[in-house]
């Protein structure tokens, strides 16, 4: 799809930009723009918007550089309306995204990580930011720590990358690995992708090291990680390149990879959100469009075709076989599906992104003829009467929803399960967000034609009988 998009001709492209760029044309419109994270923005926001002007019947579809470095602009030609129109794109991180908002140079802010509580302050008079009218999940991502691919270290704890990033790790030797220096690399300040790291990794125990190289560019920092054999980063899902990817431990011995799988369901201790806000009040039609377009199933597409992990339902292999007996029980003769439902601490209250993966989850049932079998998650090592009552009320609420939604009630089943760990071992605040959950779980079931007449014709038998 993307390929279709950007692969048109060159020559399209430049006389296109000759319209735009040199003669200004009074014909050209903006339909609007997007400012913000450059996770998002960098290649997922040009290929979505290119993709929506694709949409509209646009020809000749072309993404040409910005006024500054990190910016993009979308641009293509109606023939309906016999004008140019652009969609404008600047990725210089999350935190930007917000003040364009209240600044009026931005219609839709970017963002890699949740709007802060004084972000959603800032635009209070445009609507509440965390509403579902404003607040888009548009894709997940797996932040990933990276060394040089020759490193032989294969897996670390969360711990320890705090504590390489912290400084007090200078040798690779400290971990088992090779002799050598460590060499820190991180995202810049206004990057959400820092803030993410900064509250999963460091949390408030840990702070950077100082002098550490930052970088505005995920691929930039990627690219320099893979030309320094001590060095380790962190960046998106699709910027890995040739680096190496390591799995990641937390404190309680889970230790997974950033694979689709483990970032779909986010189980992966380090998935995390990306975003896209528009005003809940004054929010234009145009750009509300585009993000009811990002979050549908042709959206979710451009999302897994730029490298990071769409929303769509689907059944995925899960790798269940470290987990106790009883909850294999639970789960025997099913397959795991692509999507897992999150709460709050004590709560049984879906979010934004659990409201829409009610209806996608519904929709794919829709399409499938199968059971469903609901796992609802209580606190880890809180096995009182609260957290297994909790842990099947979460699982009755997704279920209550999804009747609500057209899926029918006997085809539902709800289990409550009570997570734990070793007391030995300290269960991290990531572990007990990542454990606070409804898994889904579908067994395929075997559709028997029945000949309706027979029935009838048994019943004449029967009363000539009489």
């Amino acid at each position: 799809m993307i390929k279709k998009l950007f692969l048109k001709p060159v020559l399209a492209a430049l006389i296109l930009s000759q319209v735009i760029w040199c003669t200004k044309s009074a014909a050209e419109e903006y339909l609007f723009t997007i400012h913000g994270s450059n996770t998002v923005g960098a290649e997922l926001a040009p290929a979505l918007a290119a993709q929506f002007l694709d949409n509209l019947g646009a020809e000749g579809i072309a993404t040409l550089p910005g006024y500054h470095a990190n910016e993009n602009r979308v641009t293509g030609f109606l023939p309906e309306k016999g004008e140019a129109v652009s969609i404008y794109v600047a990725a210089h991180g999350s935190s930007t995204g917000f003040e364009s908002l209240h600044q009026n140079k931005a219609d839709i802010a970017a963002a890699s990580r949740r709007a802060k509580p004084d972000e959603k302050a800032l635009l209070r008079g445009r609507g509440n930011l965390h509403s579902e009218q404003s607040e888009y999940v548009i894709g997940i991502d797996g932040l990933a720590i990276i060394v040089h691919p020759d490193n032989p270290i294969n897996s670390l704890g969360v711990s320890q990358v705090a504590r390489l990033f912290a400084g007090e790790i200078t040798n690779w030797q400290q971990l088992g690995g090779p002799d050598l220096e460590v060499t820190l690399l991180a995202r810049d300040k206004q990057s959400g992708t820092w803030d993410t790291f900064k509250s999963l990794v460091l949390a408030r125990q840990y702070h950077l090291a100082v002098g550490v190289e930052r970088f505005e560019s995920n691929e930039m920092l990627s690219a320099q990680v893979t030309n320094k054999p001590g060095a380790i980063g962190f960046v998106s899902l699709n910027t890995i390149g040739d680096a190496k990817a390591l799995l990641v431990e937390d404190t309680a011995g889970k230790s997974l990879a950033p694979t689709v799988m483990n970032v779909s369901t986010e189980d992966y201790i380090l998935s995390r959100r990306l975003y896209m806000y528009i005003p809940e009040r004054f929010g234009t039609n145009m750009a509300r469009s585009f993000l009811d377009f990002v979050v549908s199933s042709s959206g979710q597409s451009v999302v897994s075709e730029v490298g990071y992990v769409a929303q769509k339902i689907v059944p995925r292999k899960s790798d269940q076989s470290t987990m106790p007996d009883e909850y294999l029980q639970m789960i025997k003769s099913f397959d795991r599906l692509s999507v897992n439902f999150r709460f709050e601490q004590g709560k049984a209250r879906l979010d934004n992104k659990a409201r829409k993966d009610i209806q996608r989850l519904a929709d794919y049932l829709k399409n499938h003829s199968a059971s469903i079998k609901l796992i609802g998650f209580g606190e880890t090592n809180d096995n009182s009467a609260f957290s297994q009552t909790l842990a099947r009320l979460r699982a009755d609420v997704v279920k209550r929803q999804l009747i609500r939604a057209g899926v029918p009630r006997k085809s539902i089943m709800i289990e409550g399960y009570v997570p734990e760990v070793a007391r030995e071992l300290e269960v991290s605040r990531l572990r007990q967000i990542r454990d606070r959950r409804v898994e889904v779980w579908v067994k395929p079931t075997i559709q028997i034609e029945v000949n309706h007449r027979q029935p009838e014709a048994s019943l004449v038998a029967h009363q000539n009988r009489l």
